[in-house]
């Protein structure tokens, strides 16, 4: 297809069932038109995002405060995470201008946090910085690799500018970088790495492996 037909409005028939009610979030927007490899049918199914919710932040909450959690993210942990804290996160987290971040849902349950980011100012983005986070109670289920490659996925077929996704991994964090060469990120030039952190990029049309991915496990 085209690559200028990507930019046209979905028909009923490209979108997932559970998506035609939704136009307005990352899903259902002609995903089958992306130069990627499309995700397989289950996958595509059992991953659902949307945007967090003033009602979802108790649920946030429980989930963020999480010492381990925070173990490789740039950014301290808030030990306690407060309610208020969530509700502020909540509401940075729906302000657009420079981000897309949200909830994860695996066969409709809630399972943590996607994110891509680009330079204010830069809409529709040409690269952004995938993150992601995952509740404890579904650690060791095999979701983070297809929950964050559908997430890049949509992201691409959403954002036709949009060229790559890069992605900053903790030198420590051995499942995160597992994931991003189980997906095809490829790792940046040495000047793009610091001390405790490396780069990788993933480039629109060198296709997510898919066939790397195992199954997520019930």
């Amino acid at each position: 297809m085209p690559l200028d037909d990507m930019t046209s409005e979905p028909h009923a028939q490209d979108m997932a069932p559970h998506d035609r009610d939704v136009p307005d979030t990352l899903r259902g927007k002609k995903i089958a038109a992306s130069t990627l490899r499309a995700p397989p049918d289950d996958l595509t199914d059992a991953f659902k995002f949307d945007g967090w919710h003033h009602d979802d932040a108790p649920a946030y909450q429980q989930m963020l405060d999480d010492p381990d959690l925070w173990r490789f993210m740039p950014e301290e942990y808030p030990a306690p995470l407060s309610l208020e804290l969530a509700q502020d996160l909540i509401a940075l987290s729906q302000q657009a201008a420079h981000h897309k971040v949200r909830a994860a849902y695996w066969n409709d349950r809630l399972v943590g946090q996607v994110r891509l980011q680009w330079a204010k100012g830069a809409t529709p983005p040409a690269s952004g910085e995938i993150s992601y986070w995952l509740g404890r109670d579904y650690w060791g289920k095999g979701l983070s690799a297809p929950m964050v490659g559908v997430f890049a996925y949509r992201c691409f077929a959403k954002f036709p500018a949009l060229q790559q996704i890069e992605a900053r991994i903790h030198v420590e964090n051995m499942a995160s970088l597992r994931l991003v060469h189980r997906l095809g990120f490829r790792k940046m030039p040495q000047g793009s790495q610091t001390h405790d952190w490396t780069r990788f990029t993933l480039y629109r049309g060198t296709g997510l492996d898919w066939s790397a991915i195992p199954n997520p496990r019930t």
